[in-house]
């Protein structure tokens, strides 16, 4: 059985090679499927792509128009905080350790989690299983565990992971995954 780390080195790796006329057709299927999913819903987490992440820019912008937006924030360097965002041209920042954007303390509100919906996730691979295999910090692992709605990871279809990986304790598992 190959280790974690070994997994997750092995499918940054394949997302790294995805066309990017794979990842544009991706990217506009996750947000038109998307859409009609999170209809029912109101506050919803989701997260800045970063680095060759599935990109939900065009989801995102939709669900900030709509005032039900929240994107995860670090703070005391290993902890996530959801903040509302209603304008991503202005009102995000550059993480300078994690070179991914998020909210501005300064301009956004701070959400407590009881009033998330629904959680966007991302992943380094998925499994069948509902098992999200992260960037290895158990960042996301500790905030998921506080929320009690719908968890979904969203990805690219070659991020699915099989046989699945194998679970630890701290691992969340997810209600489902979609990946494009």
């Amino acid at each position: 059985m190959n280790s974690k780390a070994t997994i997750r080195e092995k499918y940054i790796a394949i997302r790294e090679e995805l066309s990017e006329e794979r990842r544009l057709q991706a990217s506009l299927a996750a947000t038109k499927q998307l859409l009609k999913l999170l209809s029912g819903f109101g506050q919803i987490i989701s997260f800045a792509s970063k680095d060759e992440e599935i990109n939900l820019w065009p989801l995102n912008k939709q669900l900030a128009t709509e005032g039900r937006l929240l994107l995860p924030r670090m703070v005391s360097g290993s902890e996530i905080v959801p903040f509302q965002v209603k304008n991503l041209d202005q009102e995000l920042v550059l993480h300078p350790k994690w070179n991914v954007l998020e909210p501005n303390p300064k301009l956004c509100k701070e959400v407590i989690v009881e009033k998330i919906d629904f959680a966007i996730v991302p992943g380094v691979a998925f499994d069948r299983g509902h098992g999200r295999l992260g960037y290895g910090k158990g960042f996301y692992d500790r905030f998921l565990s506080k929320l009690s709605c719908p968890l979904i990871g969203v990805g690219f279809k070659e991020q699915l992971l099989e046989p699945p990986f194998p679970h630890e304790k701290h691992d969340v598992p997810l209600t489902d995954i979609y990946l494009f």
